[in-house]
């Protein structure tokens, strides 16, 4: 690896890709100082590198030890993406879907997800399928958001791996096939999605595209949980008031019900206030 000494000289002296460098040595090895990185990325953004282009805009877009600026965000990103960065393309098509820093253009958002897309960048394909399943921009089209999808997890994007499991369970106005909705939902669960955690565990507890198991599902709530999914708690919270994979615990399901009403799940008032009710008629 060239020191930080080394790449320093060559930066002072304009090697653009010196500069580059130095401003990653600054952002991602120790002694970090971010301020110092953003200072280099646009010294080499300024003579044309594309990666740093991308970079900086990233910092200004999220306000990363600069002010945040996103017209200038977008700028950048263009200059980035029209020399072929599949990061930026991405980046600059969604600032162009959202209007961040830039007039919303969504047909022209989907043109530029589409290069990034061709560069095999699974966050393209991903919005790509998103577009085709919202009918967004283009035809609703779910076989067209259903192959986009498989591209993008054949990139190891744990997103459309989600999808793909939430189309295949019937969640999506399409016909259930929940054996292969175990199988995307399996993918994404074990690289901690915790959306798919809960979703696999109500197919352990129903007997769903895989052999009923309550134990297992409740093994897939508890993963949920512990990456703070809100539904999971209040499933777990049925699971201790009927004994479905765990020893029968009232008090248990008393306290998931009112973690999961403090995330939001206005089902668990209900299951609450029932509790309350059986215990205020109790002799």
């Amino acid at each position: 690896m060239v020191s930080r000494v080394c790449l320093a000289r060559k930066a002072q002296k304009g090697d653009r890709k010196a500069q580059f460098e130095l401003g990653c040595s600054f952002d991602f090895l120790p002694p970090k100082n971010r301020k110092r990185a953003v200072y280099w990325y646009r010294m080499a953004a300024e003579k044309g590198h594309s990666e740093a282009q991308n970079f900086l805009a990233e910092c200004l877009r999220d306000g990363t030890a600069t002010r945040t600026s996103l017209k200038e965000a977008a700028n950048w990103f263009l200059c980035s993406a029209k020399q072929g960065c599949p990061d930026a393309q991405l980046s600059l098509g969604c600032a162009l879907y959202y209007g961040k820093g830039i007039k919303k253009n969504r047909g022209e958002a989907l043109q530029w997800y589409r290069k990034a897309a061709r560069q095999g960048l699974g966050g393209a394909q991903l919005n790509i399928g998103h577009m085709y399943r919202e009918g967004e921009t283009v035809r609703k089209n779910m076989r067209c958001a259903i192959a986009w999808y498989h591209k993008a997890a054949e990139n190891n994007n744990v997103a459309a791996m989600h999808w793909l499991g939430r189309i295949f369970g019937g969640q999506e106005k399409y016909p259930l096939d929940a054996r292969k909705a175990v199988k995307w939902l399996k993918k994404a669960a074990a690289q901690g999605d915790p959306q798919s955690q809960c979703s696999l565990g109500v197919h352990y507890i129903n007997g769903e595209g895989v052999t009923k198991n309550l134990e297992r599902g409740v093994y897939w709530y508890r993963a949920a949980v512990e990456n703070d999914d809100e539904w999971a708690c209040y499933l777990l919270g049925l699971c201790y008031r009927d004994g479905l994979g765990v020893k029968q615990n009232i008090h248990w399901a008393k306290y998931w019900w009112e973690k999961a009403l403090g995330m939001g799940v206005k089902q668990a008032s209900k299951e609450l206030m029932t509790l309350n009710e059986v215990k205020r008629l109790r002799p």
